[in-house]
């Protein structure tokens, strides 16, 4: 009976530790994965988007996927990756004829964006982090906005700004 038990433990042991290593590489390619694994398991979810305007606007029911109102409404190939039980955020879209507004990083709380984003994806480029980009803080959550080219990257952490 105890030879039972220690294989059953043993085997529970085993599942945590692959899960625990293979989970941070699922996260960054889960865009493919099904709304209830990512929702459940991985607590990501990511929506596209053919312009911002197409984006769910405050009380659609899609708060999570709200766009702050510096993105553009004629931005285009908009990608958004949230965290569904926090409230970090990734942000990538193409600049189209609207030109990017930020008003900086008034608002902002003392030693924001210390660290890079907390979620990652395959789409997010290695070299948008910490220090990268500009602070962006006329909203509630505080954003760090790179821009290369006609590509916009924003991430947030779920900081609050100080409004």
């Amino acid at each position: 009976m105890k030879k039972k038990t220690l294989i059953i433990v043993a085997a529970c042991v085993g599942i945590w530790a692959v899960g625990w290593a293979v989970t941070p590489v699922l996260k960054k390619h889960d865009d493919n994965f099904p709304d209830a694994f990512n929702d459940h398991v991985l607590h990501e979810r990511i929506k596209t988007f053919p312009a911002a305007r197409n984006a769910p606007e405050v009380g659609d029911g899609e708060g999570l996927f709200v766009l702050p109102d510096w993105v553009p409404k004629d931005a285009t190939d908009v990608t958004v990756k949230v965290e569904t039980d926090g409230n970090a955020k990734l942000i990538r879209f193409t600049l189209a004829d609207t030109p990017l507004k930020l008003s900086g990083a008034e608002g902002c709380h003392e030693g924001a964006f210390s660290d890079g984003p907390t979620l990652d994806a395959d789409w997010w480029p290695q070299d948008v982090g910490d220090g990268a980009g500009r602070p962006e803080c006329s909203e509630m959550y505080q954003f760090r906005v790179a821009v290369k080219g006609e590509q916009v990257y924003a991430w947030s952490n779920g900081d609050l700004a100080r409004t």
